[in-house]
């Protein structure tokens, strides 16, 4: 008996139809597992021989955890790439710790400013981590992007000024002043002014102890007075203003439009710096393109010539920050790297890749120039 096939067509036309049917599907998996296997062929940038699970804690002083800082860095020069200090790093425990650590081998970071962050958040789980893997994490107190931060809750400003009192610390992690609300992964909709009472705790614990904290605000031309206002009064203050290079309505971000902008500021507050934004290049907020210092064309995406020029002027003033979250760890972490690799580092002069990739990180973070 013959078998009928489900069009009613005889056991050689089934043949035929699943030859073509197996032609089709190869057309899409070859450049698949082209990918997978040019992937899987990559070597890290560091040895990943050391992800083994950490069970001992070592609390290290700091000046000595600065040297072991200092090895990890001249590693990474050795194996002939350009480490980086990560120093946006939204941690929470749903990103496993043995995770993160094998991806910053594998894309050359070399440590990791980790600020727990949320209500939950305790900067003594920066510490913890630290101690568990110190030649990879930078003790970093909590950020403030919760209800406990945007209410001005005291216990929550008490911790603070407890963990960067204690000296132990070499950051403060993010705090948000304007924040908008961009999806699952991020922070809710919220407005803490840069002037207000709990900032003002922020603004002088960096002070007082010369420890950077990064600020999220959002740069819509009302808001810019308030920032204004703090960076005058607390001009010893070291402070990372997050996402340069962006800017999410033309409307209500009219002088942040051109790169100038960041150009007058950096002139006008010497305690400013900036990190880069992580959103994709052609990425969409609100229905604008937000990564305004890219240009893109048929030839690919290079740095804009004018953001360029800033950076090149003002090279001692930007640093990297994945600002990763739970959430976006595994969509985000990767790309973000690649990017600031091949449109930013190799985009600059070397000596200015260098600075951004890790020498300003490092005077923010230990108050001591990079000695080649």
């Amino acid at each position: 008996m013959t078998r009928i096939c489900a069009q009613g067509e005889p056991e050689k036309r089934e043949a035929k139809l699943f030859g073509s049917c197996l032609s089709r599907k190869l057309i899409f998996l070859v450049p698949i597992l082209f990918l997978f296997l040019s992937c899987a062929g990559k070597p890290s940038f560091y040895e990943t021989k050391e992800m083994i699970l950490a069970t001992n804690r070592v609390a290290f002083e700091k000046k000595d955890l600065i040297k072991i800082f200092e090895e990890r860095i001249r590693e990474g020069i050795q194996r002939g790439f350009l480490p980086i200090i990560d120093v946006e790093f939204h941690y929470s425990q749903r990103i496993e710790i043995e995770k993160l650590i094998k991806r910053m081998d594998e894309k050359g970071v070399a440590l990791t400013w980790l600020a727990p962050g949320g209500d939950r958040g305790r900067s003594e789980v920066s510490m913890a981590l630290n101690e568990l893997y110190p030649d990879r994490i930078v003790p970093t107190t909590v950020s403030g992007d919760g209800k406990l931060w945007h209410s001005g809750d005291k216990g929550f400003l008490d911790r603070l000024a407890t963990a960067v009192g204690s000296g132990r610390y070499f950051a403060m992690g993010e705090f948000e002043a304007r924040h908008y609300y961009a999806g699952p992964s991020t922070s809710p909709d919220a407005h803490t002014r840069v002037d207000s009472e709990a900032m003002r705790v922020v603004f002088e614990l960096s002070k007082e102890k010369s420890i950077p904290f990064l600020l999220h605000h959002e740069a819509e031309d009302m808001l810019l007075p308030e920032l204004e206002v703090m960076l005058g009064r607390y001009p010893e203050a070291i402070v990372i203003w997050c996402h340069a290079g962006r800017n999410r309505n033309p409307d209500t971000w009219k002088k942040f439009r051109k790169p100038e902008a960041v150009r007058e500021f950096l002139q006008k507050y010497p305690n400013l710096y900036f990190n880069f934004l992580g959103s994709p290049p052609g990425a969409k907020f609100s229905g604008y393109v937000e990564g305004i210092m890219y240009k893109i064309s048929f030839r690919g995406i290079t740095l804009d010539p004018e953001w360029k020029k800033i950076i090149e002027e003002f090279s001692d003033r930007f640093v990297l920050g994945s600002d990763v979250a739970p959430l976006r760890f595994e969509v985000r972490y990767d790309r973000v790297f690649d990017d600031y690799r091949k449109i930013i580092l190799q985009g600059v002069r070397k000596d200015v890749a260098e600075r951004i990739a890790y020498k300003n990180a490092w005077k923010l973070m230990t108050g001591e120039d990079w000695v080649d």
